[in-house]
């Protein structure tokens, strides 16, 4: 019987240390990029095993040393990806000018959930300058009604499936439309928004295709590059957010963040799990609002799940008065050359061009 303990945790860690370390692999393909997503519940089940496994060493050093070894190498990848969504931030904002304040909700609402209250009572607590809501329909539109009365400017796509968006604004907006990026049939929001300062920043929100593990995940990483695309081409600071099917430590969204100057304010702040609001153990971070450096973060949180598989994202920033680029430097050369070749592979026509 001890014996069959000893292989099956064997097993149990070959398993969950391929899983850990087969995503290093560069790969389009979802069986392999989902693996990406559970880095925080593997590093816990790999520790148990770990752990678990000590007691069988005196017994048959050779395999369970080498189970150990594995299962170390795959805590070391795990670890060294999480490490900065530690929360371990000492920044201090000082008080923010009410004119430069900019805040944003996103929530992905799920499709056929029909518990809007808690929601809507949540945005009007919040009181957020933007709110981005996704996997709306007809239902949901006229759901929001409430909303639209401190909330005026807007743009809106109901498709009838799980892609439609909502985007409610107590600014106004500028040149705002809805557009597809990269060519997916996933609609996007593209706008500019006035902060109470005068002063214009751009906004963009998406909600690319879910993984599905028999399918490539191109398109949803054209739809980033394309997101990077629109902010490289404007001057003005910008924001890209939305429920992107992708967990921040992965190497498309790594490289849409250096492509376009983005900040991740979760780094240094927490893990900040928003996807699965139904699991109490599988969780990670899907929904997100990146900002350029042109903006502080002030806060980020967590709202309280109200029926959809996700939870509500709300992060509060603040315009600098310099321009303080504090994002990670683009590897140009080779981010622009893996970026165009993913957005012509798609068939997109955006093109990220050389600085």
């Amino acid at each position: 019987m001890r014996s069959l303990v000893r292989y099956a945790l064997v097993l149990v860690a070959l398993a969950l240390s391929a899983a850990s370390l087969v995503p290093l692999v560069p790969t389009e393909w979802w069986a392999v990029r989902l693996l990406d997503f559970p880095r925080l519940p593997l590093s816990f089940a790999l520790a148990a095993v770990c752990f678990a496994l000590v007691p069988f060493f005196r017994q048959n050093p050779g395999t369970t040393a080498t189970a150990l070894a594995l299962i170390a190498c795959a805590l070391v990848v795990d670890l060294w990806i999480l490490w900065p969504y530690l929360p371990g931030s000492t920044q201090r904002i000082e008080a923010c000018p009410v004119e430069r304040k900019l805040s944003e909700l996103v929530a992905n609402v799920q499709l056929g959930n029909r518990n809007a209250r808690p929601l809507v009572e949540a945005v009007e607590r919040e009181q957020p300058d933007l709110f981005l809501a996704m996997e709306t329909d007809a239902w949901w539109d006229e759901a929001l009604t409430p909303l639209r009365a401190s909330m005026p400017h807007g743009l809106q796509r109901i498709t009838g499936s799980y892609y439609g968006i909502h985007l409610l604004s107590r600014l106004p907006l500028v040149n705002g439309e809805v557009r597809y990026l990269a060519g997916q049939d996933t609609p996007a929001v593209v706008t500019g928004v006035t902060l109470r300062s005068g002063e214009v920043v751009d906004f963009v929100g998406l909600h690319p295709r879910p993984p599905q593990p028999w399918q490539s995940a191109r398109g949803r990483d054209a739809q980033l590059y394309a997101a990077a695309v629109v902010l490289r081409e404007r001057v003005e600071p910008g924001i890209i957010a939305g429920d992107l099917n992708a967990t921040p430590w992965e190497t498309a969204v790594e490289r849409m963040m250096r492509l376009s100057g983005l900040i991740d304010p979760r780094r240094d702040r927490g893990y900040v799990a928003t996807w699965n609001a139904h699991s109490s153990l599988w969780r990670w971070p899907l929904d997100h609002v990146f900002h350029e450096g042109g903006f502080k973060t002030v806060s980020v949180e967590r709202l309280d799940a109200f029926g959809s598989d996700h939870f509500p994202y709300l992060v509060r920033l603040c315009r600098r008065s310099g321009e303080g680029p504090a994002a990670e430097l683009s590897r140009e050369g080779g981010d622009v050359a893996a970026a165009n070749a993913v957005l012509s592979a798609a068939g997109a026509t955006e093109r990220v061009k050389p600085r």
